[in-house]
């Protein structure tokens, strides 16, 4: 039986709605999972913190990205329903990837799969919708040109297309700023819509705070005050996520005027613990758990590493990997999140 089968049939046998679960100590009242997240960004104590956690599932249609991600949320019972964006962002018809407009809706298939998932929900559980920051919108978008169609995904490929980037904006800036301008209008107006729909707000993965993409001026210069105002977007939300996919500690201070509820980044990848994050950033943090090795880890390790994380975040945190867990995970290796937490 394939991942999505298993999913589809776990769910359907749970019984329906998940209104409410016995998640408090013996004898205390059950928490929903909304009041489980209010209460963590609070800071209040709890007897665990909510979690979440989510992989790609890449689907062809909006109705089947939607079925999937009820199906884990039912299966793994998540307190925190994120929804991939696995739609892309519209390409230039001019020839050149950078002459683009600003469009009412660059993600139409994305808020199909928010209303259906809204719908699916029926108030269970806060959904988040998923965003690139406009830097990688505007790489994905230079990755797709013909040129690059037959180099595949290898990392000497990659650092080439980020050296000829940096070429752009050094030489070109008015056609990266047009085309990081048009980007994010349309990602603000995309964002709008969400929201309408009932979104608690975004994840928005933030992919160059790493010196590979540049220097700490270059993201100054060059990505900074675009990254800002999609968060600006979303200040009157409850839980958007800044998420910084990659991370260097000379970047880290560069965000603290992000209107950003929770911040999310991988201790497994850049190395910095999440004490050195508290010291700056007061938000909820959300993370903790390896997600680069996430199938070989037991119950009790992934266990150890939540508790560490909290005892490090205190109480303003959310359980999680640092970002999405490997899209081949096999249920049992997804099962083992929730267990670690006692769910």
């Amino acid at each position: 039986m394939n991942r999505r089968k298993f999913l589809h049939t776990a769910a359907a046998a749970t019984s329906l709605p998940f209104a409410r679960f016995a998640f408090g100590k013996t004898g205390s009242p059950a928490l929903t999972h909304k009041e489980r997240v209010d209460r963590a960004l609070q800071g209040e104590d709890l007897d665990r913190p909510p979690f979440t956690f989510y992989h790609h599932y890449k689907r062809p249609t909006p109705q089947l990205e939607a079925q999937d991600h009820l199906d884990f949320h039912r299966t793994y019972n998540t307190d925190i329903v994120k929804i991939m964006n696995d739609f892309d962002y519209p390409q230039s018809k001019t020839g050149k990837w950078y002459e683009l407009k600003p469009l009412d809706s660059p993600y139409p298939d994305q808020l199909t799969t928010l209303k259906l998932v809204r719908d699916g929900l029926n108030g269970d559980a806060y959904f988040l919708d998923t965003l690139y920051g406009p830097y990688m919108t505007a790489m994905i978008l230079f990755q797709s040109q013909p040129q690059f169609a037959t180099l595949g995904k290898s990392e000497e490929v990659q650092d080439q297309q980020i050296k000829s980037l940096h070429e752009l904006q050094q030489q070109n800036p008015d056609a990266w700023h047009g085309a990081l301008e048009a980007i994010t209008q349309s990602t603000i107006n995309h964002i709008q819509q969400s929201k309408k729909i009932g979104s608690s707000g975004a994840l928005v993965s933030i992919f160059n705070a790493e010196s590979k993409f540049g220097s700490v001026a270059d993201y100054e210069q060059f990505t900074r005050p675009y990254d800002k105002r999609i968060f600006d977007a979303l200040a009157d939300t409850k839980l958007s996520i800044l998420h910084l996919h990659y991370l260097e500690r000379p970047y880290l201070d560069q965000f603290k005027d992000f209107n950003a509820p929770i911040i999310q980044y991988s201790v497994k990848t850049s190395g910095i613990p999440i004490s050195e994050v508290r010291k700056q950033y007061s938000q909820t943090i959300l993370g903790g758990v390896d997600e680069i090795d996430f199938k070989k880890l037991t119950v009790a390790e992934m266990r150890d590493q939540w508790k560490e994380a909290r005892s490090q975040a205190g109480a303003n945190y959310i359980a999680a990997p640092g970002c999405s867990v490997p899209d081949s995970s096999t249920p049992e290796e997804l099962a083992r999140f929730p267990r670690a937490l006692g769910v």
